[in-house]
């Protein structure tokens, strides 16, 4: 069977074709086969790897456009996802500047990760003599966070890095700012929450692709959810963000119970700024959104049980 590897060799790319038995590499992993090409067939193939145990997150690759940890991916799970397929494209991870063949730079991620200041800073009543402690409760509410093994597999998913790296952070940052932000030991949780705000933390698009891929089970959407529930709490509720979160609120509440598409409009850009750039003109000839909606909508059936329950929610999260 083949393996299509997609290589750079810091000048132009292209794409070299090895060919292996399929029942020399069937008991292997991705990462196995990776070093049995490159033990047998062909040296010069560059790749990152570590610990062979998924714990160091270095062998992030895409296989057939998805990511992967290489040395947690069995061929035989890869057989049997891709219906027995006679070839494989493996190909540096997406969203990362490539150096050379399977290695990407992983230095712009660092700087967004020491952005956010992911050390904790504990609270004065700590000491190095009592330490820092916290009741399971506490622990529990970070534990999935701490699993993350930075292996930039959400960051090579995500549709809005994809689209634009210059107003946004790769996912796992944002997982680290909201486990050091949500950690009951943080002296001002806004150390972390306020450089997130600032890095784009209102620009994600909700694909859901980081949590699709993580091969940890962390959702990077979710950790985003709370850091802006958190940062909405402390009072940075301006910009079209927090807006456009309010009008969802307002709307699922305070209104009908339905979203509608043009208040939503002029709520999060303001009337002058949606008619200068078109979105709501826009949105009206696609048939996204009609005009008459500006008035209001007619109210869900049960709204007044979904408003209950909404209430009885934010009332236990505040005890």
């Amino acid at each position: 069977m083949k393996f299509i590897i997609d290589r750079f060799d810091g000048k132009k790319s292209y794409e070299q074709t090895y060919t292996v038995e399929k029942k020399d590499i069937e008991a292997l992993t991705l990462l196995g086969v990776l070093l049995l090409i490159k033990q047998k067939q062909d040296v010069t193939l560059n790749f990152t790897a570590s610990c062979r145990c998924a714990i160091c997150g270095a062998c992030g690759v895409r296989v057939n456009g998805h990511a992967y940890i290489a040395c947690d991916s069995k061929m035989t799970e890869l057989f049997e996802e891709y219906g027995e397929a006679d070839a494989f494209r493996i190909s540096p991870l997406a969203n990362f500047k490539v150096i050379s063949d399977l290695v990407v730079d992983w230095e712009p991620a660092m700087e967004n990760l020491r952005k956010i200041k992911p050390a904790l800073v504990a609270k004065a009543e700590f000491s190095e003599k009592e330490g820092c402690r916290q009741n399971q409760e506490e622990f529990d509410r970070i534990i999935k966070q701490w699993d993350c093994i930075l292996c930039g597999c959400c960051a090579s998913e995500c549709n809005k890095l994809t689209a634009d790296h210059a107003d946004y952070m790769e996912p796992f940052v944002f997982t680290h700012a909201w486990r050091a932000a949500n950690d009951s030991r943080s002296k001002d949780p806004m150390i972390h929450a306020k450089p997130a705000v600032t890095n784009g933390l209102w620009n994600c698009v909700h694909c859901q692709e980081c949590a699709n891929r993580c091969p940890k089970g962390i959702s990077s959407a979710d950790d985003i959810a709370g850091l802006r529930a958190m940062v909405l709490k402390k009072g940075l509720n301006s910009g079209v963000g927090p807006a456009h979160a309010k009008s969802f609120y307002t709307d699922l509440v305070e209104d009908s119970g339905r979203l509608n598409e043009i208040r939503l409009a002029l709520r999060t850009e303001g009337v002058s700024t949606a008619l200068r750039a078109g979105t709501a003109i826009t949105l009206m000839r696609a048939g996204k959104m009609n005009p008459l909606e500006v008035f209001g909508g007619h109210t869900i059936e049960g709204h007044k049980d979904l408003v209950k329950m909404i209430e009885a929610a934010k009332a236990a999260t505040k005890e």
